[in-house]
């Protein structure tokens, strides 16, 4: 007897879509419940009423955080790799770039080359998704303060 057996390969599309199924179950469930984070049930509220414009509102929001998020780690951590350490660093945020404010040591080529480096390694990467970074980079001796707008990270 020869019986053939139907094994289902499954694609990457199959396991994207079983995922998001079962995401939007546990979300029918914290929904009905009552459990569900306040934002998630506005989220679900403006889609459910047709919202669009409101929808998209939320979804650019929350693409802006992740990209401005990931850019700052990446960026941070070519920093690290190049072991750049400014004496002050400082940043400020908006929907498509993060400002760097950097003061390095008088003539510290290393250090302003690294961070020149990092930028533009960064700058590729999200470029595509429309976010990227932008230095200034100062001296010591210019004997400037960060500019209040800044956040700082390192001081």
């Amino acid at each position: 007897m020869n019986v053939k057996c139907h094994h289902k390969d499954t694609t990457g599309i199959e396991i994207w879509f079983d995922t998001l199924i079962s995401q939007l179950k546990s979300d029918q469930i914290q929904l009905e419940s009552n459990i569900a984070s306040p934002e998630k049930k506005d989220l679900y509220s403006k889609l459910m009423s047709g919202k669009e414009e409101e929808f998209t509102e939320i979804m650019r929001d929350n693409s802006t955080i992740y990209f401005i998020e990931k850019l700052i780690v990446d960026y941070l951590y070519e920093l690290k790799l190049r072991n750049c350490k400014p004496l002050k660093l400082a940043l400020e945020l908006s929907n498509s770039k993060v400002l760097v404010w950097a003061e390095i040591k008088d003539d510290d080529e290393k250090t302003e080359q690294d961070l020149i480096l990092a930028e533009a390694k960064v700058n590729v990467k999200y470029d595509k998704y429309g976010f990227y970074i932008s230095s200034t980079i100062i001296e010591k001796t210019d004997k400037l303060n960060i500019p209040t707008q800044y956040k700082p990270i390192l001081n």
